[in-house]
């Protein structure tokens, strides 16, 4: 009698198993996918532009815009938008600097003519000015980056020299 109360609790438990890992995974999928979606709001988030604002109100809308795109994609991503549509996206790579080159690729390749006065958003701070430089070249005016790197004030010096609106957010969307 024993051994048969064991053998059928065991069957049950291991039934009852499946079903909790099943939840379980179900509870994890919802918490990622629909659980953390918070939309960037560029009035909550913004904490420094440094560039005056007499032509900013439109590009900080694209940015808000480019930032909530920038947010879903995984790990050194770098968006480039236009007129609230993206262009090009660059991302999962080892390095900004190639992430960048992608986007910029991408945006070259199958929108030309949107390249010029477009906008980037990074999910992390550019601790470099290499990318700045490649973005403006590009024809990017404006770009939407967290702070909080050493260098921010090397970025922010360089971004006034080539008369980009460099806009920092307070929130970092980087993933690995």
């Amino acid at each position: 009698l024993r051994y048969f109360f064991a053998r059928k609790s065991s069957f049950l438990m291991y039934k009852n198993y499946k079903l909790l890992l099943f939840l379980g995974a179900a509870i994890i999928f919802l918490y990622f996918s629909v659980g953390k979606y918070e939309e960037f709001s560029i009035e909550k988030s913004i904490s420094a532009c440094t560039i005056a604002k007499s032509k900013l109100k439109k590009e900080l809308k694209c940015a808000e815009f480019a930032m909530n795109v920038c947010k879903f994609v995984k790990s050194n991503s770098i968006v480039v938008t236009k007129d609230f549509s993206t262009i090009g996206i660059g991302a999962g790579q080892p390095s900004r600097v190639d992430s960048c080159k992608i986007a910029v690729e991408k945006a070259r390749t199958f929108q030309p003519k949107k390249m010029r006065n477009s906008i980037a958003a990074s999910d992390a701070f550019f601790p470099f000015v290499d990318n700045l430089e490649r973005l403006s070249l590009a024809g990017v005016t404006a770009i939407i980056q967290p702070s909080g790197s050493i260098r921010d004030k090397e970025i922010i010096n360089f971004a006034n020299k080539l008369g980009l609106v460099l806009v920092f957010s307070k929130k970092r969307y980087f993933k690995h």
